[in-house]
């Protein structure tokens, strides 16, 4: 069955088949199996045809998904038509037998063989099979293995063609089963990675750490790659789209953007090295979007079909789990939020943050949307960032909750954050806080320990109290740990390169706010240029802690990713700064640490090394 039939003529739309979607289409095979795997063994170096590498994702106590994409040139695929509507259907159960239509793609060479194996040399194989290559979606391969493998076990796997081509070998875990003893677990996650302003060299660093898998919070790509003149990135990271714009617009525009990026060696190190929960913000498809498909930056028209278009690359290239509707009219619909249990330990709520909300509440030109007054408008009932459905599933799934610690994988900013009084940022949660309450008296009324939020976005790393009214003395019931960027500009960037008359698309504040925000704040530093800069952001970081009483750690001065380590008695998070994002090798550093003791909504510091505190 296809996934929106109702575009499946507009080529740009790339509708799915649905066992492309689930991740079905492959077959395992045994010992007694009569498909023939003896023209399928490695004889090239590891790694050549596979320009994208590995990658694995949505791990459970049985399996997770696996991904890689085959060198177009180098090996033909098979189409839709040939693997989703050739007169089978795919079987419920991967080992069960098929008919010769299947055969007939793997004697033609238009499938890869995986391997899953508990030895890093695969000297003894636990689980192998056949799974297409998707000519028609970008040439990757895609498949869900829920249900095949064990618990508590690391296992790696690799792909191999029929004329030689082996992958390099990809590196996952399996989690414990659901509500088995589970006594300590690691979680690492990251957001904000723009590819042109500067090297991922944070995601080497984690790719090294000992963790169960990690989260991406979102911005995965960024939509604008312009040319160097028009953006303050490196020279040697620029994008030329397929289109010739600025941005992403086409199909073909988002597919180059995860093509690109997904060559960068230290994503590739990051995917090979650990499963990958994630989940989208806007800059996959736009700056600030919002349903129906708005991208406020560029029209207040909604553009479907470009929104279609981006989905359909996330989905081409992101090793999720999605649940699909059983009729849809857009990709939307396509259930991104899902939860996952850690033994008894902890039950991760990982929810979509732009495919439902409401537009923001006071308005779209800049000075609407950020260093806002605001309106009555933020408080209305009526208005929704995660919409009805997301909104009911997440509070049930809070309620029902049997687990020690509820970590929710959210994008953006969930505490209040004012500066001299004004809303900094209403496309955050304070633009959504009738049902931002609505969340922080279900997790009080019905006594729900231990909450903890992981936020991203906002290219800062931040420890904050969550509140059920953003006053000096609001009753504490959880806590905000922020991570910072990977390599958007974060707030003391923007503080330069605006005070240079620089444009910058990953800035976390557009620049008419930012220039708002210094005329309001310190006048001089504008029309006299007098102020140095190291001073101003060191008033104006300070001025937010003040302003904001509940946040405990801030600082916008670094690029790194966050540790999350839960155990029976404590959590505690670690934040970590690179050096430089200018260098394609930098060292790191502990930047932040805190602890969060079960049964507490404390925040107790262990390290504070921010250069402005």
């Amino acid at each position: 069955m296809y996934f929106n039939d109702s575009v499946r003529e507009d080529e740009n739309r790339a509708p799915f088949p649905e066992c492309f979607l689930t991740g079905s289409a492959f077959r395992v095979v045994n010992g007694s199996s009569d498909i023939e795997t003896k023209a399928y063994y490695a004889t090239q170096p590891a790694g050549e045809g596979f320009p994208q590498s590995v990658a694995s994702g949505d791990p459970t106590s049985s399996g997770m998904m696996i991904w890689t994409r085959v060198d177009p040139s180098l090996e033909a695929g098979a189409s839709d038509i040939e693997i989703g509507g050739g007169g089978f259907e795919w079987p419920n159960k991967p080992h069960d037998k098929n008919n010769s239509s299947f055969a007939d793609l793997i004697d033609q060479g238009k499938t890869v063989m995986f391997q899953v194996s508990t030895h890093p040399n695969f000297s003894f194989v636990e689980l192998s099979g056949f799974s297409p290559v998707w000519k028609d979606h970008d040439h990757v391969v895609r498949m869900d293995l829920d249900g095949l493998l064990h618990p508590n076990e690391t296992y790696y796997y690799r792909f191999i063609t029929r004329s030689g081509l082996v992958s390099k070998a990809g590196r996952c875990r399996t989690l414990p089963p659901e509500g088995s003893d589970c006594p300590a677990a690691t979680i690492g996650y990251v957001s904000c990675q723009d590819y042109t302003s500067g090297y991922f060299n944070a995601l080497a660093h984690l790719a090294d750490e000992q963790m169960d898998f990690f989260l991406h919070l979102g911005d995965y790509i960024y939509e604008a790659a312009g040319e160097a003149s028009y953006q303050t990135g490196l020279e040697a990271r620029q994008i030329t789209l397929p289109s010739g714009e600025d941005k992403a617009f086409t199909l073909e525009d988002y597919r180059h953007l995860y093509n690109v990026y997904r060559t960068d060696p230290d994503l590739q190190k990051l995917h090979e090295n650990h499963a990958m929960v994630a989940t989208w913000d806007d800059h996959e498809f736009a700056n600030d979007a919002y349903a129906p498909a708005v991208a406020p930056d560029d029209s207040l028209e909604p553009d479907l079909k470009r929104r279609h278009s981006a989905n359909s690359a996330w989905l081409e290239y992101m090793p999720s789990r999605v649940y699909v509707p059983s009729r849809s009219s857009s990709s939307n619909a396509l259930k991104l939020y899902r939860s996952m249990t850690i033994g008894d330990l902890a039950t991760l709520y990982i929810t979509d943050e732009r495919a439902y909300r409401d537009a923001h509440p006071c308005g779209e030109q800049e000075l609407e949307r950020y260093f806002t007054d605001g309106c009555e408008n933020i408080h209305s009932p009526d208005r929704s960032m995660l919409g009805r459905e997301q909104k009911d599933w997440f509070l049930g799934e809070l309620k029902n909750s049997s687990s020690l610690w509820n970590i929710w994988a959210n994008q953006v900013q969930i505490t209040q954050l004012k500066f001299l009084g004004r809303y900094i940022n209403l496309d955050a949660w304070d633009g959504f806080a009738h049902e931002r309450q609505a969340i922080a008296q279900t997790v009080m009324n019905k006594g729900i320990q231990n909450f903890i939020v992981l936020t991203g976005d906002f290219h800062s790393f931040e420890a904050s109290y969550l509140q059920e009214d953003y006053s000096r003395d609001g009753h504490k019931f959880g806590v905000e740990l922020m991570v910072g960027s990977v390599t958007s500009s974060n707030l003391n960037e923007m503080v330069q390169k605006n005070l240079n008359n620089l444009f910058d698309h990953t800035s976390p504040l557009p620049q008419n706010a930012t220039l708002e925000i210094f005329r309001t704040f310190l006048p001089d530093a504008l029309s006299k240029r007098i102020i140095p800069t190291e001073f101003l952001f060191k008033e104006l970081q300070n001025a937010i802690k003040i302003e904001n009483p509940w946040i405990e750690l801030f600082d916008s001065t670094s690029h790194g990713y966050a540790l999350l380590e839960l155990s029976k008695s404590r959590a505690v998070w670690t934040a970590y700064a690179v050096e430089s994002i200018e260098e394609k090798q930098a060292s790191k550093s502990l930047l932040l640490q805190c602890e969060i003791p079960n049964g507490e909504a404390a925040i107790n510091v262990k390290e504070k090394n921010s250069l402005f505190g």
